[in-house]
């Protein structure tokens, strides 16, 4: 017989980092990510059946999380076993009111990360323009010029991302993960710094992939451990009534 959880321990949202994070993998001590994702399955399948676990995903969240996992080693039938025991919802975007301070202290920071971000391009432009005059044309190879570039950029992109990017939300995958916690007074997992800094804005609780995982191999021993304590005093019964 299910056993039915308060709502606010029962229904999660996950976002793509839910399922992707590398961690993962090991908490369910798996050899895979194929692995994992089965074990993930068989867990959810166990705490939705035994006590009511609702768990959702944005289709877009949904799409984004099915191509990283098939084109990671994930086969289609393993991720289907998940997913038949994860709700496709959209959040209702036209509904769900946000409240004007959170979206204007949101434009403050993007503009201030924009800001930074303009300031590490001029100093790598810089860098740029002296590292010519440091090994001109003449002196070096076009793979070593190659080389000395390729590296300048690759820090460019580092330091761009973390003064654009780094903590603060950045996705519509993410934003949709965020609004459909809003509309459904649930729980949201994620490992994204950005995503759980908006949720918590607005008043959702966010929550860590690995203990999100831990929540459900609770439910599902704890759900298993009452199965069998229930077969046993149905065969008890069936015992006493044969004997008498």
């Amino acid at each position: 017989m299910e056993k039915r959880l308060q709502r606010v321990l029962r229904v999660y949202v996950l976002d793509t980092s839910a399922l992707t994070d590398p961690r993962i993998r090991g908490v369910l001590g798996a050899r895979d990510i194929d692995e994992a994702i089965r074990r993930l399955a068989e867990l959810v399948a166990e705490a939705r059946l035994g006590y009511g676990l609702e768990v959702y995903m944005p289709p877009s969240v949904y799409e984004e999380a099915r191509r990283f996992l098939l084109s990671n080693g994930v086969s289609l039938r393993s991720f289907e076993e998940l997913a038949t025991w994860i709700t496709i919802k959209p959040p209702a975007r036209h509904e769900i009111r946000i409240p004007a301070s959170v979206i204007r202290d949101y434009v403050e920071e993007m503009r201030t990360r924009l800001t930074k971000g303009l300031r590490v391009a001029e100093e790598h432009v810089r860098r740029a323009f002296e590292m010519g005059g440091m090994y001109p044309r003449e002196t070096m190879s076009r793979e070593e010029r190659n080389e000395k570039l390729g590296t300048l950029i690759r820090g460019l992109r580092e330091r761009y991302r973390q003064a654009t990017r780094h903590g603060v939300l950045d996705s519509v995958e993410d934003l949709d993960a965020v609004l459909l916690a809003v509309e459904l007074q649930a729980i949201l997992v994620s490992n994204d710094e950005g995503a759980r800094r908006f949720a918590e804005t607005l008043g959702v609780v966010s929550i860590d992939p690995l203990r999100f995982i831990g929540i459900v191999m609770k439910l599902a021993e704890r759900s298993k451990k009452e199965k069998k304590q229930e077969e046993r005093k149905a065969e008890e019964l069936l015992v006493e009534q044969a004997q008498g």
